[in-house]
This record gives C-alpha cells, structure tokens and sequence, in this order.
C-alpha cells in the first residue's frame, strides 16, 4: 500500500499550477452536449445529470503527463508494483478464489497467476479503486489537446453505459481513475461495454466488489484479444557472445526457430518452449540486465496497457506468485529514474533531427524510439541495446 501511496503522489506533484480554462471549457461543454444529442442521442436529462457540476481537472492533465510507466526507469518502477506483501496475497488469492479460478480456465483458458498479477497492478486488489469522476475526467482529457478523440470516444462510451444502466456502481456517481479507467480490474468505457458480463449471473454488471464478474471479465476480455493459455508471457533467457544486440528489443519480432538457429537457450541451456507466434529479445535493463525472450502473450497485454514496463511487472508478478520467478534479483531495483515527459520529447527530436527516425514527438517513447536509440549507438560504437542511461541520453541531447 505504501508503495501504491508513493507513485501516487509522485504522478501528482509535479508542474506548477497553471491557469484554468474554465471559459473556454464551459463554452467547449456547452457545444458538446448540443451535438451529443444531435449525433448520438443522449436525451438532455440524461446529460444534466451526466454533466452536473462538472468542471475543467488540472490534476486530470498532470496525471497524464507524468504516467509512471513511461517516466520511470524499468528498476524504480519493479520495485514500487512487486512487493513481498503483495507476492504474498496474490499467493493466498490464489488458494482462497480456486472455484472461480477453475470456472475461468474451464471457460477461457486463463492462467490464475496473470489474472491475479492485472488484479494487483491495478487496484491492489480492489484497495484503490479511483474516487476521481469519470465523466468529469474523460471530459477533461476530452478537452485536452493531446489525445482529444481517443478520450471524446470513451466520454460516448461511459454516458453509454448510464444510458443502458446495468452497471452497478459503487456510488451515485461513476468513478474511478485519473483517465476514466474503472473497476477492481479498471476497465476504460469502451472495453466495460464489450468485455464486461455478468459471470455470476445476478442480473447485474459488478466490476467493483463481484470477483466473479471482474475477473471474469478479464478473462475474457485478454482471452478475446489473443491471449494463448497454454503459453507464458515469456522466459529468461541466455545470448550467446556472439549476439548481435542490434537485433534486440521489442521491434525485432520473429519465429521461434529464427533465435533457436542464433544458439539462444533457455538458462541451463534447454530449449526453447515451442510457440507458433512472433516470439522477441527484451533486454528491459540493456546488455548488462536479464535477458528474456517474449512470446505473443507480453504483447497481448499491450492491448490492456500499451507499455512495455506494465507488460513486464505483469510477467513478473505472475512469475513471483507461481514461485517461478528465480531471475528477480537480477533486476537493479535501484536504477533511479531521470526522464520526464519533456525529457523524452527532447531526446526523441533530437534523434529524429540526427535522421535516426524516433517516430512521433509525444513524450511516451516506446519501440520506434527504442530502435532510433539503437541506431545511434551503431553510429557511436556503443553496444546496440536500446537501453537509455542518463549519460547515453545527456550524449544524445549534445549531438
């Protein structure tokens, strides 16, 4: 819980306050109720209600600016999202929910340890669930420049959701987190209205406090998306001298045999486990770290949170909850954190300045980035493994 507490106030304190856009947000407001009606066909007494007392959330914006997966060094976040404690009660979870553990792998092949790790890293296990109104920050990121049509689109869905009112909500207003996720499991909008069912079969949708429901939902949500139970997310892995970091990182996807044929083994030396997808080398603390290879289950959690750090504390914990997870003390959990939202749109400029090709200037640097900061360590004559120090991005910023 404490350290839960932490990356929360760390998300929070972070620019000085700015001016409101409370006029230009109002008159914003305004018009969209008008064509919410017309387009769409909200009555208007379901968007008073809807809207009442909404205001534009500056918090909601720092929030999106200073998302502890993308801000974060790979060490700093491993360390706050796995605990003992929280190993330990995925592990009793595990023993306590084994009927409807069961019920889950009869009906979509789901493995209990992922389920109970999306539980974790979510809500720590339904103790923190979101107070913030979701109508009020889906408008906000609505409003916002950055991501307007994506967040416009989960505003339709979550007034969707009171239109067709078989949701049972917590409070007399819908809430839950900062980007309008909700739920013991923190469903957005758009995947509560496709994914969400009611597995216990009470005539209502509990994504809050029915286990059977959230993580039923869940299941089949990931399992509607790809998920392969019969796979894990991936395996640690040993690289031969030989290696050719280059073709490393999460962007560098290929078949099974393809990295079997370049002498890479499990630890010990043993094979592989077969996989018919697109399996690759995920190096998450460069040459010097562990060494993994993923299967298409990692990138099936991209469809729940499209990170890379978030996929891999999902793998991890499931790992740790199975007693699996031997390759933990590998990580430096004491790797301090540098980058910040502006930092990354810096470093990603840059690169594209130097024609190394970053890809968008958005301040979330994912694989396109990684693959550019590769290129720049060939250019450089630096081992190729897209990890990004603090004196690799400062060498980068001085070009």
């Amino acid at each position: 819980m404490k350290k839960l507490i932490t990356i929360t106030l760390m998300a929070i304190n972070i620019f000085a306050s700015s001016t409101t856009p409370t006029t230009e947000f109002n008159d914003w407001l305004n018009e969209l109720k008008i064509e919410l009606n017309q387009e769409h066909g909200f009555s208007y007494a379901l968007l008073d209600d809807a809207f009442e007392g909404v205001t534009f959330n500056e918090d909601v914006i720092k929030y999106d600016r200073r998302q502890p997966e993308f801000v974060m060094s790979v060490g700093r976040y491993l360390d706050i999202v796995i605990s003992e404690a929280r190993i330990e009660k995925g592990q009793r979870y595990q023993a306590e929910l084994e009927n409807i553990f069961l019920d889950i792998w009869d009906d979509y092949k789901f493995q209990d340890r992922f389920l109970l790790s999306f539980w974790a890293l979510e809500t720590n296990f339904s103790s923190i669930t979101g107070k913030l109104d979701i109508i009020r920050s889906l408008a906000t990121l609505s409003f916002d420049g950055r991501r307007s049509a994506f967040f416009k689109r989960e505003l339709i869905n979550a007034l969707t959701m009171l239109q067709k009112g078989i949701y049972s909500y917590p409070s007399d207003r819908m809430q839950g987190s900062w980007a309008g996720a909700m739920g013991s499991t923190q469903f957005m909008p758009s995947t509560m209205l496709a994914y969400a069912i009611d597995y216990d079969k009470d005539g209502h949708i509990n994504m809050w406090e029915n286990r059977r429901d959230f993580l039923g939902s869940s299941a089949n949500f990931l399992s509607s998306v790809g998920w392969n139970g019969d796979e894990s997310w991936g395996h640690e892995i040993e690289l031969p001298s030989d290696f050719d970091y280059f073709h490393s990182g999460l962007k560098y996807k290929e078949d099974l045999q393809y990295w079997v044929d370049r002498g890479i083994t499990l630890k010990g030396g043993t094979q592989l486990p077969y996989t018919s997808g697109k399996t690759a080398i995920y190096l998450p603390q460069g040459a010097n770290g562990p060494a993994f290879i993923v299967y298409p289950n990692f990138f099936t959690i991209f469809k729940w949170n499209n990170s890379e750090k978030y996929a891999l504390g999902i793998g991890v914990l499931s790992d740790l909850i199975a007693k699996r997870g031997d390759y933990f003390d590998k990580f430096n959990l004491n790797e301090k954190s540098f980058m910040s939202f502006e930092m990354a749109k810096k470093i990603q400029a840059k690169l594209n300045e130097l024609g190394f090709e970053a890809g968008p200037v958005d301040g979330i640097p994912g694989k396109q980035t990684t693959a550019a900061i590769q290129r720049f360590q060939v250019s450089q004559g630096i081992t190729p493994d897209g990890y990004l120090t603090k004196d690799l991005a400062d060498q980068i910023l001085l070009k």
